[in-house]
């Protein structure tokens, strides 16, 4: 038999494609999603509002008592309300997560997919914590209203900064029993949520950055990660995050690419 994984957001985009090199690889699928993903895929499908924290706990009851994995890929963008953003991106992640850790088998692994925009969260490490100390999925909620102001300009972003830096912590809780949580944080990727993103930053700021590295990303070039961290030959990888964006981010780094060329970016967040 396969190895038992749990996935969100597989009916399309990076889910869909990480889904289905899953299950050709002989994985066993449970797909939790608002939408049911390609009835081809075989998985098995849970309908779940990862923004609910009741629509995941019913969702529990409905998957397997024993896991090898858990892909973290459901995610929204703007312009949904920017509560709802931060819920579903990293509250709903998080509730699922430790949920369901003591099911993961030992030795199994946990997989959240953040975003680039994620690479710089320990620049605002003081409140993505204050965020990732709420002790539940309720009181992550009252943090986000109390706060509303400090995080809520680009709620995509701040969902992504925690989920990134959330998978350090997870690490610690998953350890005793070997489980490795790692994250991937894809570059500019062509999805549905492409558009919005576009929009966010603008356009010409958007396809800028894509012309550096010669073209954006397509989905099947991060599901090969997720499947090898979900469920590769990695066993000492553990707590990484590990970007996939076609090279942008090396060429800042390296000098190759010049920040101070691209056009303005001009915030529209729909909120």
């Amino acid at each position: 038999m396969g190895h038992v994984i749990v996935l969100t957001g597989g009916a399309s985009g990076i889910g869909a494609a990480a889904a289905a090199r899953l299950r050709a690889g002989g994985c066993e699928l449970h797909v939790l999603d608002v939408a049911p993903p390609a009835p081809a895929l075989g998985a098995r499908f849970i309908e779940c509002d990862m923004g609910r924290r009741e629509a995941i706990d019913a969702a529990l009851g409905r998957l397997p008592d024993r896991i090898d994995a858990l892909v973290n890929v459901a995610g929204i963008p703007g312009p949904h309300p920017a509560t709802a953003v931060v819920a579903v991106n990293f509250l709903g992640l998080r509730h699922l997560t430790e949920a369901l850790l003591p099911r993961i088998a030992e030795g199994g692994s946990i997989v959240n997919v953040g975003s680039s925009a994620a690479r710089d969260w320990r620049d605002q490490a003081a409140l993505v914590e204050s965020l990732l100390a709420t002790r539940d999925f309720d009181a992550g909620l009252a943090w986000l209203a109390a706060q509303h102001a400090h995080w809520s300009a680009n709620p995509y972003k701040f969902s992504k900064l925690c989920t990134a830096a959330y998978t350090y912590r997870a690490a610690g809780l998953a350890y005793p029993r070997r489980i490795r949580v790692n994250c991937v944080n894809p570059g500019s990727t062509e999805t549905a949520l492409t558009p919005a993103f576009r929009r966010l930053v603008g356009p010409d700021r958007y396809d800028w950055g894509v012309a550096q590295i010669g073209r954006a990303g397509r989905p099947e070039d991060i599901a090969p990660v997720i499947e090898f961290l979900a469920v590769g030959p990695c066993p000492w990888l553990n707590g990484v995050e590990i970007l996939v964006d076609g090279g942008y981010v090396a060429g800042l780094v390296g000098g190759w690419i010049d920040a101070t060329a691209a056009p303005e970016a001009v915030m529209h967040t729909g909120n």
